[in-house]
């Protein structure tokens, strides 16, 4: 039961997640990360290589969604 609980909360937490990024156009880093569900140390690498597309804003770094969904498409991995 506690299992199922646990398994319950994480879906629910997804689903907010999904709902609260379709609106957006724009994430800084930490959104962006959580948006790829990659870390925000990875985030910032691929960034720093040029590997995701980007705005600098003074010392911080904002992501349009097109390019985010363009890397997810461009790094897709085929299902196991």
């Amino acid at each position: 039961m506690e299992v199922l609980l646990k398994e319950l909360n994480q879906n629910i937490k997804q689903l907010i997640d999904i709902i609260e990024n379709a609106n957006q156009s724009v994430f800084n880093a930490r959104e962006a990360a959580r948006y790829l569900k990659i870390s925000y140390d990875s985030l910032l690498r691929y960034t720093r290589i040029g590997a995701i597309e980007h705005v600098r804003n003074g010392t911080s770094y904002l992501y349009k969604k097109e390019y985010l969904d363009r890397w997810l498409e461009k790094n897709r991995r085929g299902a196991v």
